[in-house]
Formats: C-alpha cells, sequence, structure tokens
C-alpha cells in the first residue's frame, strides 16, 4: 500500500536528485533515495539529512560513454525503492542508443503503476522547448539523448498518472568541480576556456538545485502544476558574461577561445562538442 508524502528520487546522488532530496524532505515528505552504492559518501549525506536509501541503479552509462546499450534489462533495486510511494522524481541520464531512454523509462513508469504512483515529476531539457529541435539534431551523436527526452515525456503524459515535467536549463554545476573537468578541462588545467558555442550564443543557466525545489512545489500542489511543462532556468548570459562571474569569484582571469569551424567538424564525434549551440 502506497504511503502518504512518500516519494522515490532516482539518481539520488546526482545534481538533480541531490536537490530533489533536500527539499522533499524540507516538505514534510519520506523520501526513498536509489542509489548505486550506499556506502559511497554522496549517498551518506542524503541518508544523514533523513532519506532512506536504497541499491540499486538504472541502465544507462555516464555523460561521456557513448557505447550503445541496452535500456531496461539492466535496471536494479526500483521495485523494493518504489514500494509505498506515491510520487516518483524521474530523472535519466542522456543514452545514446536510439530509443534506448525510452525502453528504460517505460520501464520504470510500469513499475510506477505497478506501485500506485500518483504523481510524477520529470526531468527533462529545456532543448525540446525548441520546436525544430529534432530537425536541428538530425544526424548528431547528441540526437539519440536529446529526441530520448522527449520520448519519455510522451510517456509520461500517457501513463495515466499525474505529472509535471520540468525542462531545465544549461546547469551551472559543469562550470564547478568535478563535472567543469570533463566538460571544458583546459579551464582547469590551462585556464583556458575552449568552446564551440556559436556567436553570440546565451546559455539559460540553472543551479540543479531549484529543480528539486520545484519538484517539491509541484508533488505538495498538483492541483496548479499537474498536467503542466514548466521551463526553469535562473539566468540568460554569454559566454563572456559567465567567465566574468567566475573570475570575480576566483580572483583568476581565463582565455576565451572559440574552435575554429575545422576543430568543431574534427570534434563532432564528442558528446559536449556536439551539443553545443
Amino acid at each position: 500500500m502506497s504511503s502518504p508524502k512518500t516519494a522515490l528520487v532516482l539518481r539520488a546522488t546526482g545534481a538533480q536528485g541531490r536537490g530533489a532530496v533536500s527539499h522533499l524532505l524540507a516538505h514534510g515528505w519520506r523520501v526513498h533515495a536509489l542509489v548505486r552504492d550506499p556506502t559511497d559518501a554522496r549517498a551518506l549525506s542524503l541518508e544523514k539529512l533523513g532519506a532512506k536509501l536504497f541499491k540499486g541503479s538504472l541502465s544507462t552509462p555516464s555523460l561521456t560513454n557513448t557505447a550503445p546499450s541496452t535500456s531496461s534489462s539492466t535496471i536494479t533495486g526500483l521495485d523494493a525503492a518504489i514500494a509505498g510511494c506515491t510520487a516518483l522524481f524521474l530523472a535519466q541520464m542522456p543514452n545514446w542508443t536510439p530509443g534506448g531512454e525510452a525502453a528504460e523509462g517505460a520501464a520504470i513508469l510500469a513499475a510506477a503503476q505497478a506501485a500506485g504512483v500518483q504523481h510524477v515529476v520529470h526531468a527533462t531539457t529545456l532543448s525540446l522547448n525548441d520546436p525544430e529541435h529534432a530537425a536541428k539534431m538530425a544526424g548528431t551523436i547528441v540526437a539519440p539523448a536529446v529526441l530520448g527526452k522527449g520520448e519519455v515525456e510522451e510517456l509520461v503524459k500517457a501513463s495515466g498518472i499525474t505529472y509535471t515535467i520540468l525542462r531545465p536549463g544549461w546547469f551551472m554545476t559543469n562550470l564547478t568541480l568535478p563535472l567543469v573537468g570533463a566538460m571544458f578541462p583546459q579551464l582547469v588545467a590551462e585556464g583556458r576556456f575552449v568552446h564551440s558555442y556559436g556567436e553570440g550564443c546565451v546559455l539559460p543557466l540553472v543551479d540543479p538545485d531549484d529543480v528539486g525545489a520545484f519538484a517539491a512545489a509541484a508533488v505538495e500542489d498538483p492541483a496548479r502544476f499537474g498536467g503542466r511543462t514548466i521551463a526553469v532556468a535562473g539566468e540568460k548570459l554569454g559566454i563572456a558574461e559567465i567567465l566574468k562571474e567566475i573570475e570575480k569569484v576566483g580572483g583568476k582571469e581565463f582565455e576565451i577561445v572559440a574552435r575554429t569551424a575545422e576543430e568543431i567538424e574534427r570534434t563532432k564525434g564528442e558528446p559536449i562538442v556536439a551539443g553545443s549551440c
């Protein structure tokens, strides 16, 4: 039987998951946190806040691992974690296999239906706000990762469960340790911000913790937020403006280096490069 105000947070130690856990707990929810390693410091910090840890994982590989993968067959620990939950925070890593994220999402939603979940908060990407996103992504390495999130949105809408879809912008944590080392390695090693963003590109920035705040607000007030798709971003800044803010905090100047067209072509197989505007 489902318990009042009990939520499962998937990928609970991730940037969005941590925010969802903390904000749900602050609103009086009991939180089940699906974590890969319950002994990891990040997981233990959630337990200290009051979350109940469940060992398990979704199937999708890491951001930079683009090897094809199967999806729902390698989900572990979900049934135990979702038992008794009335709400689900659904966030998936990008899947580089066409249809992979949708297959994973379908398995998760089937478990949610079986468990009696009453509200799904689904975190996707602000890229889906662009009606031409599919055409722009066609043929790129990042297409399955972005289009897959749209496919899962449709599955969520068709699930029969009350839903709220959150479309966050570009995570500010991409520029903080440890993720900045993978996203922009030259920034850490050489003080050079090497990028492939087009001239005049403005990034809609968001603190992932804010996604958690929106998730908690949604399940607290389904009458207001149920059935809605909400863009989540804090401010829009250009590359130079972003670097100025980092320089203010760090007290160090950085060089901005835009890749040439030839360099972008050579690196188009790298998801971080191909995903730049």
